[in-house]
């Protein structure tokens, strides 16, 4: 399994308004990360890392996205 932890992410769907995000914590055992906005380290979402892995929801690394 990949090593999530501090990896860097763009959200396709803004959430809360913002969409680069950094993983915070990973829960393998639920098949989770917890995510935090760059800008507002207090936007913080839980996010399946199956859906990491779709690319019509997340792109990783921080992208300027139109």
């Amino acid at each position: 399994m990949i090593n999530y932890n501090k990896t860097k992410w763009t959200s396709l769907i803004p959430i809360n308004g913002w969409v680069h995000f950094e993983v915070k914590n990973v829960f393998k055992k639920d098949g989770m990360v917890e995510l935090f906005a760059v800008c507002d380290k207090n936007v913080v979402v839980k996010v399946k890392i199956k859906d990491l892995k779709s690319s019509k929801k997340w792109i990783s690394g921080w992208k300027k996205i139109v």
